[in-house]
């Protein structure tokens, strides 16, 4: 019998159906082919394309990079990203005057951070607008977005204020099937008085278009939403779609990024509107962890449910499962990334004690855990001295599989 041949093909289809990143860096450091089949540009792109990035950790607006440490899973490939890669963003353009404000996060994805910072003083009025930056911290590179065009801008009226003393939202949006790695799309959103208006902007063209609007009337009929503030908070994505929970009632805003279209969903019953995350169900389906406290017996646990489609274009949320969580502390959600969420929680002692969770002060007990939702697993991050309000989770490869983005 004929030997078998184990040509470059076959083996860069086995290394293909690695399971996990880490295990096709310890492939590379086997042997000199090994290498070379595993560091080819062309394999690279495959296996980023079939095997989602991991869970490396997470920023939050004020205090920087925060990596998931022992006994994380992604601990080995976060501590080498968090040393190649400049999280403090020192290249980020610095202000010009006295005036000028600092950057501020607004958004992570797909290994890029998108900020903005309000522009350099100057003028009788505030601004509706703010420069917006994308950046790379692993390969340490930014671009600076040219400004909203006047035609387009036009179109912003009466704008509400949102988070960080800011008129609009500016998020990342996912690359398409065949996009270029190095390529990425920014979305900057308004809710003003009368309608929601978006704008898109691509690094390929180098412009901004006008992508969706809609009278609020036509959005929100029979709703009954006030005009005095925000309407949607909390953005999410999944499966192509954003996601904001609506202020005093129990809807979400969607907006699908395949159409460039707004509509309006129904969250499940008896679902805290503050204390979900929208995830990635398998399927093309999207699924939801809401946190659910039990007063009677002071347990608290997370309920999961999926959203299941009909073949007559209607939809009903089905509960999947219900995970109890450690009795004895406060939970809470504060993040969500396609598959992954991310939960911070401290004792109850605190609490009784009279410790406010939001307050400045340092707080050694605050821990935060991650969960999959291919395992439904929770694994410890990493411990905070400060409480957070949000936390953008970043998804990477170790430095040695991962694209320049920007």
């Amino acid at each position: 019998m004929a030997s078998l041949v184990l040509t470059d093909d076959l083996l860069s289809d086995i290394f293909l159906r690695l399971p996990e990143p880490a295990d096709l860096v310890r492939t590379s450091a086997a042997c000199v082919p090994f290498r070379r089949l595993v560091t080819d540009r062309a394999f690279l792109r495959r296996f980023r394309a079939l095997h989602p990035a991991p869970l490396l950790g997470f920023l939050d607006v004020h205090n920087g990079f925060h990596p998931a440490l022992p006994p994380h899973a992604s601990a080995p490939a976060a501590r080498a990203v968090s040393l190649a890669a400049d999280f403090s963003l020192s290249f980020l353009p610095s202000s010009s005057s006295s005036t000028g404000r600092g950057w501020v996060v607004r958004d992570v994805r797909d290994g890029c951070v998108l900020l903005d910072r309000a522009p350099d003083g100057g003028g009788d009025s505030p601004s509706f607008f703010t420069e917006i930056a994308v950046c790379d911290p692993l390969h340490r590179r930014c671009v600076l977005l040219p400004a909203i065009p006047d035609d387009l801008a036009a179109a912003v009226d009466h704008p509400l204020r949102v988070e960080f003393d800011r008129w609009g939202e500016p998020f990342l949006a996912p690359l398409g099937h065949g996009d270029d790695e190095a390529s990425f799309a920014v979305i900057w959103m308004a809710q003003c008085k009368a309608k929601l208006v978006a704008f898109a902007f691509s690094s390929t063209t180098g412009q901004w278009r006008a992508v969706a609007s809609l009278p609020s009337r036509d959005l929100m009929s029979g709703v009954g939403v006030s005009s005095r503030s925000p309407a949607f908070s909390g953005r999410q994505y999944a499966c192509g779609s954003f996601y904001w929970v609506m202020d005093w009632r129990d809807k979400l805003l969607v907006l699908d990024t395949r159409r460039m279209e707004f509509s309006i969903a129904d969250l499940p019953p008896v679902c805290h509107r503050r204390q979900i995350a929208i995830v990635e169900a398998g399927g093309g389906r999207i699924g939801m962890f809401a946190l659910r406290d039990h007063v009677a017996d002071g347990a608290v646990s997370l309920h999961y449910t999926v959203r299941q489609d009909d073949a007559y274009g209607s939809s009903h949320w089905q509960m999947e499962k219900t995970i109890p969580l450690d009795p004895g502390f406060r939970h809470y959600i504060r993040g969500a990334m396609e598959r992954y969420i991310l939960l911070l929680r401290f004792p109850e002692h605190l609490s009784s004690a009279g410790v406010h969770v939001s307050s400045s002060a340092e707080i050694e007990d605050l821990e935060c855990f991650s969960m999959d939702v291919r395992t439904l697993q929770l694994e410890w991050v990493c411990q905070l001295k400060h409480h957070i309000l949000r936390a953008y989770i970043y998804t990477n490869f170790p430095p040695s599989l991962s694209p320049q983005r920007v």
